[in-house]
């Protein structure tokens, strides 16, 4: 799989089948980046805007938008473009050939609007494993000890998401993993740099 990282958490993954899904594509991207730029279907993980902008999801003109029933109460009469999938914890669903697995992650307590569904995921295509930790303040959602993953992919920014040393720490908790992207990198620009030293440090390939 090909991860392209935007702004933020957003990122677009493409399996070698060609087939495109975007995730948290929010308002921190410019929408003349996605210009001419389509895709197959788009995730979210939770409705803050960063994460959730219903007009950058029809600027990319998904086929399938799969998102928390929290989101859909947002979006009130407005609409999309493709068709709106709900998503729960605990679940595993099919999108083109990326398997994708449901996991509520903790947010912390310094967010003023506390989404009840705020999701990881675990994409699995090609043979690969990419670890989506979404906004996560502290160690949550699934165990992740067991796991050998290709890609983590983890906030990093403090305040509303794990600090340098608390990204470091959960990502040493993996029983292997083969690359860390770190992403948010707000309110506390250049977390990511101090992250990538001290993971550089401890023997991670990092972004």
């Amino acid at each position: 799989m090909i991860i392209t990282q935007l702004e933020q958490s957003g990122c677009i993954i493409e399996t070698k089948s060609g087939f495109r899904l975007a995730v948290d594509i929010g308002s921190y991207t410019p929408l003349e980046r996605l210009a001419g730029l389509r895709v197959d279907a788009a995730l979210v993980s939770h409705f803050h805007g960063d994460h959730f902008s219903p007009e950058h999801l029809r600027a990319l003109s998904p086929q399938q938008v799969y998102l928390s029933h929290e989101c859909e109460e947002r979006l009130g009469e407005e609409t999309l473009v493709g068709d709106m999938v709900t998503i729960q914890a605990g679940q595993t669903f099919t999108t083109g050939d990326i398997s994708v697995q449901v996991f509520v992650v903790d947010h912390g307590p310094n967010t003023s609007a506390h989404p009840k569904e705020n999701f990881g995921f675990l994409f699995s295509a090609d043979g690969e494993t990419i670890y989506f930790a979404g906004d996560m303040y502290v160690p949550s959602g699934i165990d992740v000890s067991p796991l050998e993953v290709d890609v983590a992919m983890i906030p990093v920014g403090g305040h509303y998401t794990f600090g340098p040393t608390e990204a470091l720490s959960f990502a040493e908790q993996f029983k292997r993993v083969g690359k860390v992207l770190p992403m948010h990198d707000l309110p506390q620009p250049g977390s990511f740099e101090e992250f990538i030293a001290l993971a550089a440090a401890a023997g991670m390939n990092v972004k």
